[in-house]
């Protein structure tokens, strides 16, 4: 598998980055394309030993700060580490795209170069977290801060697609985040999603809503909840690891009777450990995208980019999940249609194509919840989403004279 690395991209970067891309190429026999200033990750590369590992150098003059406005990035910045590791996917010289960099940069540019997968209006960052049965799926993590039902949606659709893969789960369970468990709970926008959810039935196995405190819980498989609340519950669940495992350090370090009683558990103390670091994990993958794009969330470890660039499964899974969504593709990429009638459908129905069953006969016969069109609750077609900065359309890219947001 050859993999663009984002060389230029995270907090630790180019440090971290080639560090991680020499250790994959060793480990896994990686092929592994650095993307960035050449110069740099030369001087940067010749600190290890790397030779007879395939690891190239493909010149970015570009860097995409971690501050920058996504859609600055993709209009202003178009020779940047992450518009050319994208580009090399699009032609085929590489076959995914990982990046610790600017996060909503990243899904701007994806959309603007790779375009979605027809039938998905947002992608979404869809994160593994551990539980107290192993790992469950939030989704999303960090792309899209604002959203509608219909976005939520399709967020709970690709998770349980993609978990049923990754997980190896025939039925994942699928539940909203909420402030309580009660259907009365929630906003209009999460109750609206709730009910296109069970809608969905059988295909989509949706319990209803979590709590925050149910996602460490094992009470659901696939969390689906906006960008911005999924990354500030990522953010806190890595945040809180990270002070208790400092806390135990500090426990046991202190007095010969308690360094003695770390001897004894200090295995189960390592477990722990792994079970609650987040690098444990991997990228998570940008699902909804005409390509395989893997996304680092946290500051960028060299165990996160080892893992996130070894990864072979990835682009298999999202070709089974392309598979599963009935979706019209080809290897590589799928067949686009550029008519305006099928922008226009898509747009109408983006879980159209889903599954390939019912539709509201002309007779004016009420229609079947399914997979083709979720509906709402007050029975109409959900409403679709108006795509925002960060996930801006090409015609609305083209006309954006506003500042785009972060």
């Amino acid at each position: 598998m050859k993999i663009a690395l984002d060389a230029m991209g995270g907090d630790l970067a180019p440090q971290a980055a080639i560090d991680g891309a020499v250790r994959a190429a060793r480990d896994f026999a990686a092929e592994v394309i650095l993307v960035g200033d050449r110069e740099t990750i030369k001087r940067e590369l010749a600190e290890h030993r790397h030779a007879g590992l395939s690891i190239s150098i493909e010149h970015a003059a570009e860097v995409v700060a971690m501050d920058d406005a996504p859609l600055e990035s993709v209009i202003g910045k178009p020779e940047s580490s992450i518009h050319v590791g994208l580009e090399l996917v699009k032609q085929g010289r590489a076959d995914a795209f990982v990046s610790a960099g600017n996060s909503g940069a990243v899904m701007a540019a994806a959309m603007a170069i790779l375009g979605n997968l027809p039938g998905v209006d947002r992608p979404a960052i869809a994160s593994a977290v551990p539980t107290t049965a192993g790992l469950a799926l939030l989704i999303d993590a960090g792309a899209n801060t604002d959203v509608k039902a219909l976005n939520l949606t399709q967020f709970g659709v690709m998770g349980s697609v993609y978990w049923k893969h990754i997980g190896k789960l025939a039925q994942p369970r699928v539940a909203l985040l909420a402030n309580g468990e009660e259907d009365s709970k929630g906003t209009d926008l999460t109750r609206s999603a709730a009910s296109s959810l069970a809608q969905l039935a059988p295909e989509i196995n949706y319990i209803g809503y979590v709590e925050g405190r149910d996602i460490n819980r094992a009470k659901a498989d696939v969390i689906v909840t906006d960008g911005f609340t999924g990354n500030v519950a990522l953010k806190t669940m890595e945040g809180f690891a990270s002070f208790l495992l400092g806390n135990l350090r500090e426990v046991f370090e202190s007095g010969l009777l308690r360094k003695i009683a770390y001897l004894l558990i200090r295995k189960k103390l390592s477990a722990l450990r792994t079970r609650l670091d987040p690098s444990e994990y991997g990228g998570a993958p940008l699902l909804g995208v005409n390509g395989e794009i893997v996304e680092i969330l946290s500051r960028m470890p060299t165990t996160v980019t080892v893992k996130a660039s070894g990864s072979k499964g990835i682009r298999g899974l999202l070709h089974k999940m392309r598979d599963r969504l009935h979706l019209p593709h080809r290897e590589g990429h799928p067949e686009k249609k550029d008519s305006r009638a099928e922008a226009e459908a898509l747009a109408t129905h983006p879980l159209e194509r889903l599954e390939g069953g019912s539709t509201e006969k002309a007779s004016g016969g009420s229609r079947k919840p399914s997979l083709d069109h979720p509906i709402s609750t007050n029975g109409a077609a959900a409403e679709p989403a108006k795509p925002t900065e960060m996930g801006a359309g090409p015609a609305d890219r083209d006309k954006a004279a506003r500042p785009p947001t972060a």
